[in-house]
């Protein structure tokens, strides 16, 4: 919290303030709801950090107190409160926790109308000023004189808070509030007073009791004079003058006591403070010296013994014994103590500290102390006899858990390979270790592919199969080898490990065979290829046909044959157009598809589409929309190909939106794509108002022969090769594409190429 001294300041101006603006408006008042609502505040502010605050006269004239802070008549409004806490016999008020703003408002209100009486009248109070409330509690305040070393006790009940006057040190007589320590010290540590106004037995019950009570007014008088050392050291010379005698007679261990309060201090209110620990050790070295040296001026002459023993307890401590020695020999001598005199007491000490080596005890303690050893060592080896029984048994239980472990990796027909984050073999079951052709022992520790033989050298023929989940990755890899006997092509599907913080800590793989597999799919791309070759020829032979005789070159024909031919016509080219995609999708497996990249205006591609498809959208009742930039967007590409790919979108949104539906086509200019294209690039997108697609189809739909789950619309069935045909166009392009969809609210075809051409003929 800020400067409490300083808001207190603030409470007693806003106080002031306050019950001056209610003697001349009403309390509803805008100028004195916006004071009352600041005083307030501050109150609630101030009861989150402490249960009450307490507002009581000074014991100087036009002098208020607030929570031991004395506020001046130099403070706004001090003198004014004073004189009408005066007027109205307040010696206190105690606003606690709780406090409400009705409450707050009728007291200030109580004040402010008692004001308002005429001088010199005997008019009775409000009651709220005499009787207090829930939340506010009128205080009695009673002073007493005490004598030197007289206890000092505060009692606060039945609503009265006691104070007390006690003598000011060195003859005086002084008055101060006995609760006030903190005020009082802090008044002295902040001023060029010698003295504090508040006897010595105080403060000394103060540190015995609420040491923290002590360092806070130290700290905080360093913080308001910035000069933590010059504060202490005032302190320090205080106890040293009124307290130190007080503690070597009447402490047991004074040491321990002192020390005490220099150990109260909190490390992080000192961290502004220079050399502060060192400035404390000082002081503390210094008190201890002061306490030595009072125990022998005050005993040594008439009773050696009781000074010497006083010393050996505040030098029962070796370091301190070590350190301060030296420096309590110069004191003495310094303060006109013979040297040989000073010698002796020293000698004496040291004796006695030896013997303070030598222990002596009874024989019941004695045994007594046995008894505990004993019971302390067997509780001790019957709880590490626990522990090493429950340990033993966690690693049976790891052991059985491993074999199991071990058990089932022996037994998995796929390969399993778990790598460190660094991509050294951690292990490997024996299936991987056939697959790879190099057992555990020679490739742990070491990277997948170092050491591995010329006949079993791998390479990632295909790079990520699935989708963008880079924590799991599917990849096709081949085991190259110079005899065909020993080659495999092996599915590789890995996940990577990581920790409870999100760290990467290695990766498991499993490696599935799938060499026949790829065999068989090989066989059938090559049969599908020859098939539709075969059939391609009698296809245009018989469709030629049917355009000569359907265009009557050959001769006329009735309405009925032209109904049939045209029929036939129709599925013909149906049939032409599966073929020519399987040709496509042979190529695009095997590899042969080339590209013959150009630049072109990519509008210039929407548009025709547009125009192709015109008559079956008109058909169905669709609008199909352009979303298109103003400036050119130019790309090189294959334009053949990409034609393709929004044909092939297009013609699958008319197909799946029902009449009076939507179809948009859209173009934007990319400067780049997180995760696809790291250059300027293109996304052209293809959405409807159809069917909409079920997540769980996402990734089906772009395999071959596969279409959505969803039973079609009618007329909307085809081969299920338009998609995968886009996709690996796209793919060969270095692009990537992807569907959003909602189900019942359409679909949303998006792919996104460079802008420059950066797929290669494969």
């Amino acid at each position: 919290m800020a400067d409490i001294k300083f808001i207190y300041k603030e409470v007693i101006k806003s106080f002031f303030l306050s019950f001056k603006r209610l003697s001349l408006y009403a309390a509803d008042h805008p100028l004195s709801k916006e004071i009352l609502t600041s005083l307030f505040k501050m109150f609630d502010v101030l009861l989150k950090e402490s249960a009450d605050i307490l507002v009581v006269v000074g014991l100087n004239v036009d002098e208020m107190v607030v929570n031991n802070e004395v506020l001046d008549s130099e403070v706004l409004g001090a003198r004014e409160i004073y004189e009408k806490f005066k007027a109205f016999k307040l010696d206190g008020v105690s606003f606690l926790k709780g406090l409400t703003y009705d409450e707050l408002v009728n007291f200030v209100k109580a004040m402010a109308q008692a004001a308002t009486l005429d001088a010199g009248k005997q008019a009775p109070l409000p009651a709220l000023l005499k009787d207090g409330s829930e939340h506010i509690k009128i205080k009695k305040i009673h002073y007493e004189k005490i004598e030197e070393g007289q206890k000092v006790v505060g009692e606060e009940a039945a609503g009265t808070r006691t104070s007390g006057m006690g003598p000011g040190h060195g003859g005086g007589t002084g008055t101060g509030i006995v609760q006030d320590v903190f005020g009082y010290i802090k008044s002295f540590l902040t001023s060029k007073n010698e003295d504090i106004s508040v006897s010595s037995q105080v403060v000394l019950d103060e540190m015995d009791h609420n040491v923290s009570k002590v360092t806070d007014a130290i700290i905080a008088s360093a913080r308001e004079s910035g000069d933590f050392e010059a504060v202490i050291k005032k302190f320090v010379s205080w106890i040293s003058r009124h307290v130190v005698p007080v503690i070597v007679e009447k402490k047991k261990d004074p040491s321990k006591f002192i020390q005490k309060l220099f150990d109260s201090f909190e490390k992080d209110a000192l961290k502004c403070y220079p050399r502060s620990e060192e400035i404390i050790e000082e002081c503390s070295d210094d008190i201890k010296v002061t306490m030595i040296e009072s125990a022998y001026v005050t005993h040594y002459a008439q009773s050696s013994k009781k000074a010497v023993n006083a010393a050996a307890k505040i030098l029962s401590d070796e370091e301190d014994q070590r350190r301060l020695m030296p420096k309590l020999v110069s004191r003495l001598v310094g303060a006109g103590v013979v040297r040989e005199d000073v010698q002796d007491f020293i000698g004496k000490v040291d004796a006695e500290l030896a013997k303070d080596e030598e222990v002596t005890i009874s024989k019941k303690k004695l045994a007594k102390f046995v008894k505990i050893s004993e019971r302390f060592e067997q509780e001790v080896a019957g709880r590490v006899r626990a522990e090493t029984q429950e340990l033993s048994r966690a690693n049976r239980r790891l052991a059985i858990e491993k074999e199991r472990s071990d058990e089932v990796m022996r037994h998995l027909a796929d390969g399993l390979v778990v790598v460190d984050k660094e991509g050294k073999v951690i292990m490997m079951n024996p299936a991987a270790e056939k697959l790879l052709g190099r057992g555990s022992r020679e490739a742990v520790g070491r990277s997948l592919v170092e050491g591995l033989k010329d006949e079993h050298l791998l390479a990632v023929a295909k790079g990520p199969l699935d989708d963008r989940d880079e924590t799991r990755i599917t990849k096709e890899i081949e085991v190259d080898s110079k005899d065909e006997t020993t080659k495999r092509v092996l599915r590789a599907s890995s996940a990577v490990v990581e920790n409870e913080d999100g760290k990467t800590v290695g990766m498991v793989s499993v490696l599935s065979d799938i060499t026949r597999e790829k065999e068989v799919e090989e066989m059938k791309s090559h049969f599908v290829s020859l098939v539709t070759h075969e059939l391609r020829t009698p296809v245009v032979a018989i469709q030629k046909s049917l355009e000569l005789i359907l265009s009557r070159t050959t001769g006329q024909i009735n309405e009925d044959q032209e109904r049939f031919l045209s029929i036939s016509k129709f599925n013909l080219e149906r049939l032409n157009r599966l073929i020519n995609d399987l040709l496509d999708m042979s190529k695009l497996e095997e590899g042969k598809m080339k590209l013959v990249p150009s630049e072109f205006d990519l509008r210039d591609i929407a548009n025709e589409v547009i125009a192709s498809l015109a008559s079956w959208a008109k058909d169905k009742e669709i609008t199909i929309k352009l979303d298109l930039k103003d400036e050119p967007i130019i790309i090189n590409a294959d334009r053949d190909r990409i034609t393709q790919v929004l044909v092939n979108l297009a013609g699958n949104a008319l197909k799946f939106t029902p009449p009076k539906g939507e179809v948009m086509i859209a173009l934007n200019l990319l400067e780049s794509k997180d995760g696809i294209c790291a250059q300027p690039c293109v996304e052209a997108s293809v959405s409807d108002t159809g069917i909409g697609i079920d997540p769980k189809d996402f990734k089906r739909i772009f395999s071959k022969f596969e279409q959505v789950s969803l039973v079609s619309p009618a007329g909307s069935g085809g081969s299920g090769l338009g998609l995968p045909i886009a996709k690996e166009i796209v793919n060969f392009h270095g692009g990537a594409i992807w569907v959003e969809s909602q189900m019942g609210k359409g679909s949303r075809f998006i792919f996104v190429l460079p802008r420059q051409f950066k797929g290669a003929n494969k």
